[in-house]
């Protein structure tokens, strides 16, 4: 078994500990590497997500489905490739070619490619069903997830760009040959790719406090390019790519956990610490904020701005007075009514005799 490491390696896959969600808070159950890995090199030690690097075949399929882009490949970087492709002369993404498994890329790389490649991508998917990598049929069920949700947002902004996908059946070859021909070739990659191309995403995340995944980042800046063309930058409908919360203003406390707990900072207290802003641009869609409020104060909300998502603008939910108890004479969030905290009330409330005067009695 593996030991809990701050990165684990697996001949070029790596993972970092620290970027991962679970890691970030503890009763996070975030689990979709492990249900895409179809080798079961992921498993849940002590309640830490752990790679067992003998069971890791480096084949990169988990890589575009983790929120945090805790999962990297040394040979090809989703990022860097997505930011290029406007550059690349073949449209096409295909296993086969260009790429490994295409579940390396996101919903954010595709829909980068898409607005800044201008014109439709095509995804070579012939094969996906009779891949050894392809077992129980995840790794197929999540890439066509991900095209069907990049073409809907497209859709939505009326941008004719498409991901299209080919469905032709491929000729019968032995799987075991195919896969390893895949692994082959995904190590000779290593060679062919340039410096800068690989070491994107790992510049980005040597940053001091780099919390935002990247390829988050490159969509927010493709959308800066068209946001001011669009017809309309506000939507009042659910979206699976972007996120919005609601903070209810009688039943939050203040307490700050969810500012302090959130892996993106999308969730920040205000500079006189009385109240929170939230940034949709910055909110990765984790929950951990929702799960770690006590009172249940905080929810999803229906509806986005992409000007606000584009340009990380943000918005106030929540600000309270701050007055003094005067029981404990503590500052606390103020809500009207005598000027009594949560905790002093419920204190009074539930020992009413403690009060009473020997006079009275």
């Amino acid at each position: 078994m593996a030991n809990i490491n701050f990165i684990q390696t697996s001949n070029l896959f790596s993972y970092t500990a620290t970027r991962c969600l679970r890691n970030e808070y503890y009763h996070n159950d975030c689990r979709i590497c492990i249900d895409l890995c179809p080798k079961g090199a992921f498993n849940i030690v002590r309640n830490k997500l752990t790679l067992f690097e003998d069971e890791c075949v480096g084949c990169a399929g988990c890589i575009g489905s983790c929120p945090s882009e805790a999962l990297e490949i040394e040979s090809f970087d989703p990022n860097g490739f997505a930011a290029g492709f406007i550059h690349q002369s073949d449209k096409k993404l295909s296993c086969k070619v260009t790429t490994p498994c295409l579940g390396v890329f996101d919903v954010e790389h595709l829909a980068v490619m898409a607005l800044r490649g201008g014109s439709s991508i095509v995804c070579d998917m012939s094969h996906c069903s009779s891949c050894v990598l392809n077992e129980n049929g995840a790794l197929e069920r999540s890439i066509r997830t991900k095209i069907e949700t990049t073409n809907q947002f497209l859709e939505s902004i009326h941008n004719t760009n498409r991901i299209e996908m080919i469905e032709e059946k491929e000729e019968q070859v032995d799987r075991r040959a195919l896969f390893r021909k895949g692994f082959e070739k995904l190590k000779e990659s290593v060679v062919n790719e340039s410096e800068a191309h690989i070491s994107m995403t790992s510049a980005h995340h040597k940053q001091a406090d780099m919390k935002m995944p990247l390829k988050r980042i490159l969509l927010k800046n493709s959308l800066k390019e068209i946001v001011g063309d669009l017809e309309t930058t506000t939507f009042l409908t659910t979206s699976s790519l972007f996120f919005n919360k609601q903070i209810n203003f009688t039943t939050c406390t203040n307490c700050g956990d969810c500012t302090q707990f959130c892996p993106t900072d999308a969730l920040f207290p205000t500079s006189d610490k009385q109240g929170i802003y939230f940034s949709q641009g910055k909110c990765i869609g984790c929950g951990i904020c929702e799960d770690i409020c006590k009172p249940n104060a905080i929810n999803a909300k229906e509806g986005y701005d992409l000007i606000n998502i584009a340009f990380d603008r943000a918005e106030e939910l929540v600000h309270y007075e701050m007055v003094m108890c005067y029981e404990c004479r503590t500052p606390y969030p103020y809500k009207g009514g005598e000027p009594i905290c949560d905790r002093c009330i419920g204190f009074v409330k539930q020992n009413p005799n403690m009060f009473t005067l020997a006079r009275d009695l």
